[in-house]
């Protein structure tokens, strides 16, 4: 098979919709298909909005028999401010077919327009509306089949704050426009469905891991490397608002007050709204709390050994990755009870649910892991017998081969 990859950021940047298009790439091209990856000239996603933030220079590239294009991203003048504004008035938003407040990136739709030759397109991932709507003309231009994997962010059950960024009309016109959707869990195919979308059309994937990649965690090593005594409270990902990081900061806080000796080691990119509140933080908080903007891979392998438990208290994650490497380790979660967080981590069984935002709801999860070893124990050693038995790599891309092969009429490369 020839076959258009298409998401807004890929290999080297890091993020959970990243890592799904890297796995299901480089699979493919190792079964002998060609994969060419159309995407953008970001390395931080806030390049996506702010022009200053990192990008990557190499335009094209190959990557484990993979071909990667890489195209600028276009903004509006201060374009930040402009989407803030666009997203409180949306009657000001163009009603028409496919309109889109995101950043553009004409490049890549040139670069469609000239190719071809392509069995079948692959987009992701919203709220980049124009990388879907690229995906769609791709497919329309070429006669190709168009297969989807939104990644949507529903947000709070009874609160529209996040799921209105991933559900405007246009959003949802563009998921009509796919043959099939890919959907993380449950929670996100029975938003589809309440949306009027068939069934047949939904196809249930998640995500997984690669046990040889995530082997070797040490640690002791981890603890030595930054001086580190006492448990370990451990959160990985973009470090802003939407990931309930201002909240684990104020549970640890209080936490602290009653004399708990942990450490809070929080790991990944610090996202503006976040780095101006930790900049306001008294300094007998900040010195609780081990700060790491980037992580490298064996050092995030020797946290998930060295922590007691993960904590991602977040409300706009479809899944949430780091919980299935977290229970590769044994270890406990605490998620909340918002996005799609609900559909992978059981409530008292692999892990423990709060309400997003409940900073007292959140102290006492992470009190109960630290001071239950029992519990602890019991939800940590769930979590691996559950990702080992129904979240590997290898697993997902059996699924995703066959649905390539059955939509494009089983044609391969020899």
């Amino acid at each position: 098979m020839d076959c258009l990859h298409l998401i807004h950021r890929y290999w080297p940047a890091q993020g959970g919709s990243e890592k799904f298009m890297i796995e299901i790439s480089e699979r493919l091209a190792r079964d002998g298909n060609r994969v060419d990856v159309f995407t953008s000239d970001a390395m931080d996603i806030q390049h996506y909005w702010l022009p200053h933030k990192d990008r990557i220079s190499t335009s094209r590239e190959e990557h484990n028999g993979v071909d990667i294009h890489r195209f600028k991203v276009h903004r509006f003048p201060k374009h930040a401010q402009v989407l803030r504004v666009l997203g409180k008035m949306p009657g000001l938003m163009p009603k028409s077919t496919f309109s889109f407040p995101s950043p553009m990136i004409p490049g890549m739709f040139r670069e469609i327009m000239n190719n071809g030759g392509f069995d079948i397109v692959h987009a992701t991932a919203l709220p980049y509306d124009a990388i879907l709507y690229a995906g769609y003309v791709a497919s329309k231009r070429n006669s190709i089949p168009f297969v989807l994997s939104p990644f949507l962010h529903l947000g709070e059950q009874k609160s529209d704050e996040v799921r209105r960024y991933y559900t405007r009309p246009h959003q949802m016109e563009l998921l009509r426009s796919a043959d099939i959707i890919t959907v993380q869990t449950d929670i996100e195919r029975d938003f589809l469905i309440d949306e009027g979308f068939s069934e047949k059309r939904l196809l249930m994937l998640g995500m997984g891991i690669n046990p040889d990649e995530l082997t070797g965690g040490d640690g002791e090593r981890f603890r030595a490397k930054y001086d580190i005594l006492g448990p370990i409270v451990c959160y990985i990902g973009p470090k802003t608002y939407d990931k309930g990081t201002f909240h684990l900061v104020e549970a640890m806080e209080s936490l602290w007050h009653s004399g708990d000796p942990s450490n809070l080691v929080m790991a990944g990119k610090n996202i503006e709204d976040f780095r101006r509140y930790h900049e306001k933080l008294p300094e007998k908080i900040k010195s609780k709390c081990v700060m790491m903007d980037y992580i490298p891979e064996q050092d995030k392998l020797d946290l998930l050994d060295a922590c007691e438990l993960l904590v991602l208290p977040s409300r706009s994650d479809s899944f949430g990755i780091v919980f299935l490497e977290a229970w590769f380790y044994g270890k406990p979660v605490v998620g909340a009870r918002a996005g799609g967080i609900p559909g992978l981590v059981r409530d008292e069984v692999d892990g423990l649910l709060v309400p997003f935002g409940g900073a007292r709801e959140l102290a006492t999860a992470i009190s109960r892991l630290l001071t239950d070893k029992k519990l602890a124990g019991s939800l940590g050693g769930a979590g691996r017998e559950r990702v080992l038995k129904h979240y590997k790599w290898d697993d997902k891309y059996d699924i995703i081969k066959a649905l390539y092969t059955e939509l494009t009429g089983g044609r391969r490369v020899d």
